[in-house]
């Protein structure tokens, strides 16, 4: 759906909204691709859409529609059409498709009712529990985690006769900084500038504005500079999910460990059962954040590399990945110590167990029973 142009601030395009979801461990794409195209019932069909070909997925995510009712946010209703993007490694990202606002100074009180709105996001939470229903086992340990992350694109595809995309940004900049940060008043200058300094532009004919809540696009043909942001915020939500569940590794180790201590009768039976859950625990973490930094590469295009680390550097993927890592070296400390702790265990019952089979050697030799 696309707004005509006209003059003045007068645009074309269309909004995007973004929302994560981790529904389990890992997924069987093959087996959901399957359950898919069987769930009509369900209104979940195949979309035809291929990736960006500047995208090595592995594997590539299934891509395909939900339909559904669709759902308004004040005068705006997005269509009912919602696209999907289900990957191996158990997140779901769902975009929203909704009109963009006749000209440019309607996009900051359309971003603050973006912001505020909470109907789009609990359809987008009905929407994935109904594909979670559809695909079924292919989901291995399915869970719709409480996290998710949301994002806003305004892609603007259609503007004046005359101007460029650069010159709007800049005759624009404190209504575009504005609609990034959702906020209906005009913001300080200084925060204007940190704003503006997150732009990239590949040629005359397309800029790009990014921050950590939304972006504004200025291109004709959005879809490669899309899915970059697309799998930065799914990134983002993986990170945020390990995140979580480390701490939780973290917070029941000493637990762990004094359970461990804490067996007097042959620690090996117990503690090895402990000891398991938490190398279980702590693989699959290390499983997890290796499948989502993997799961993509661009290939041949630097452009769509520099703006994907100008993503990643406004959602701030750096400090979280950073974060993530201590905390897998933490939990890796943890296990070796309590696998010294349970070897130590070990051995001082063994040494006991040696002690009293000599104690009882002896006291046959002196009181003979046979």
């Amino acid at each position: 759906m696309t707004t005509p142009s006209g003059p003045g601030g007068a645009v074309g395009g269309h909004v995007l909204v973004l929302f994560a979801f981790d529904v389990g461990f890992q997924v069987d794409l093959d087996a959901a691709g399957r359950a898919v195209q069987e769930s009509r019932r369900l209104e979940v069909v195949r979309a035809r859409r291929p990736a960006p070909v500047w995208f090595d997925y592995s594997p590539a995510p299934l891509r395909f529609q939900s339909q559904g009712p669709s759902v308004s946010v004040g005068e705006s209703r997005a269509e009912e059409a919602v696209d999907v993007l289900l990957y191996d490694f158990g997140a779901v990202l769902l975009t929203y498709r909704l009109p963009l606002p006749a000209t440019i100074g309607e996009l900051p009180a359309l971003s603050a009712r973006l912001s505020a709105d909470r109907g789009l996001v609990a359809d987008a939470r009905t929407r994935v529990e109904r594909i979670m229903a559809a695909i079924g086992p292919a989901i291995e340990r399915p869970r719709l985690h409480e996290a998710v992350e949301d994002y806003v694109i305004f892609a603007v595809t259609d503007w004046p006769e005359g101007q460029t995309p650069e010159s709007l940004a800049v005759a624009h900049a404190s209504t575009l900084t504005s609609a990034i940060e959702g906020e209906t008043i005009e913001l300080a200058p200084e925060q204007q500038d940190r704003l503006m300094q997150s732009r990239i532009a590949y040629a005359p004919t397309d800029v790009a504005v990014i921050d950590w809540n939304a972006a504004v696009l200025f291109d004709r043909e959005p879809e490669d500079v899309v899915a970059v942001l697309q799998h930065a915020n799914v990134e983002l939500l993986e990170l945020r999910v390990l995140d979580d569940e480390l701490d939780a590794i973290l917070d029941h180790a000493d637990e762990t460990l004094n359970a461990i201590i804490g067996r007097r009768i042959w620690p090996a039976l117990g503690s090895g059962r402990l000891l398991a859950r938490f190398a279980g625990v702590q693989t699959d973490a290390a499983v997890m954040f290796e499948g989502v930094n993997n799961a993509i590469k661009l290939v041949g295009n630097q452009y769509l590399a520099r703006l994907y680390r100008l993503a990643a550097q406004r959602l701030d993927l750096q400090a979280w990945q950073t974060s993530v890592q201590r905390k897998l070296e933490a939990a890796d400390n943890l296990y070796d110590k309590m696998s010294d702790t349970t070897s130590v265990r070990r051995l001082e019952t063994l040494e006991w167990v040696i002690i009293i089979l000599i104690a009882i050697s002896i006291l046959l030799m002196i009181f003979p029973v046979y």
